[in-house]
């Protein structure tokens, strides 16, 4: 009979057989040798990745950095530091001079009309000048941008460079050329205003500059036009703009030709009150002859319009005036309205004395999405 100890050397010896038969299952020398490399290639993959996004948020970082230092300046006139461009962007991925790409009509030729709900807007009824630190008569180019809640981009109401100065005297008003479509206004409107006074003999100064809001939210729904103003005092100058919220607006777009005759005077579009005449709060002046030039039948016939789009409710009118020179032919004035519409064209011929114009109206719906 075997004592204990050679029992438990023949059990040792097993155990080592066992484990010696197992090792080709549980150890491939060529499968670890390729895991250790995959896992090596993969490691060095996580920390490239790992440099390539440090790297790219430290230059998205300075890239927006440095264009918050530029629209951050010391305005003298109120004593502080202030915004002067719209700054509510990553700036990295936007870029702050980019202009607006949406077109005006985009759904005049929509008939899913209740696809699109009507969006409220505000029309920039004028931008003045009230009150110099340097007096009046001034010479001013600049800019004044509009951005709203489509894309946030630049759509211009004045852009003038040096050598195409805007001659301002007491009234102080601007020739505001645009917007070219309808503004939408879901929470805030912003305007940016970067004039400067040119000046013989010393350098040009920086006159009125500075970031001003329209706020949507604080509409009273009561109310579906209501004109407002808003005032910005900086550098040398304080500047009123003034504007009408529209509730539940369509976009609105011009064109007016002369058929017959020759035009010396003005155009007034604006919106009507509630007993449909014109709201003289309201009106803009879309061409002026006196700056604008005389138009005549037998030249292309296209009468150049400073603006071109308005924003309007379907409860109220658009009314058009037409001031006639009298010594051009026709009659001194005459005034129509148009029923708005979400979507379509009107075209109609108006007669004043003489003088024959053709006008054109584009209605379209307004939506903030792109």
């Amino acid at each position: 009979m075997a004592s204990v100890e050679e029992l438990e050397d023949e059990e040792e010896e097993e155990e080592e057989e066992e484990v010696e038969g197992l090792e080709p299952l549980l150890y491939d020398q060529a499968k670890w040798v390729a895991w250790a490399v995959e896992e090596k290639e993969r490691s060095r993959r996580e920390e490239e990745e790992k440099a390539r996004k440090r790297e790219e948020n430290r230059r998205r970082s300075e890239a927006h950095d440095k264009v918050m230092d530029s629209i951050i300046e010391h305005d003298p006139k109120v004593g502080r530091d202030v915004y002067t461009r719209f700054f509510l962007r990553d700036f990295s991925i936007f870029n702050i001079d980019e202009e607006s790409s949406v077109p005006p009509m985009r759904y005049t030729d929509s008939i899913y009309q209740d696809e699109f709900g009507l969006e409220d807007s505000a029309n920039i009824l004028s931008v003045s000048i009230v009150s110099s630190d340097v007096g009046f008569p001034v010479n001013v180019y600049g800019r004044v941008i509009a951005r709203d809640n489509i894309d946030y981009k630049c759509i211009y109401l004045f852009h003038r460079n040096r050598d195409d100065c805007q001659h301002l005297n007491k009234d102080g008003m601007l020739i505001l050329t645009g917007p070219y479509r309808g503004l939408v206004l879901v929470d805030f409107i912003y305007l940016e205003i970067d004039l400067k006074i040119r000046e013989e003999g010393v350098p040009d100064r920086p006159f009125s500059k500075g970031l001003i809001s329209i706020d949507g939210r604080v509409l009273s729904r009561e109310k579906d036009v209501m004109v407002r103003s808003e005032i910005l005092e900086s550098w040398l100058s304080t500047t009123e703009v003034r504007f009408a919220t529209v509730l539940n607006a369509v976009e609105c777009t011009i064109e007016i030709k002369l058929l017959e005759g020759r035009f010396k005077g003005n155009i007034i579009v604006g919106i009507s009150d509630k007993d449909r005449n014109l709201d003289t709060e309201q009106t803009i002046v879309i061409h002026d002859s006196r700056t604008d030039g005389m138009v005549t039948s037998d030249q292309s016939g296209v009468i150049k319009l400073r603006r071109s789009v308005i924003t309007i409710c379907l409860e109220r009118m658009l009314v058009f005036q037409i001031n006639n020179n009298k010594a051009a032919g026709g009659c001194a004035q005459r005034t129509f309205d148009l029923t708005p519409g979400r979507t379509g064209a009107d075209e109609l011929e108006i007669m004043c004395g003489a003088v024959k114009f053709g006008f054109r109206v584009v209605w379209s719906l307004m939506d903030f999405r792109l």
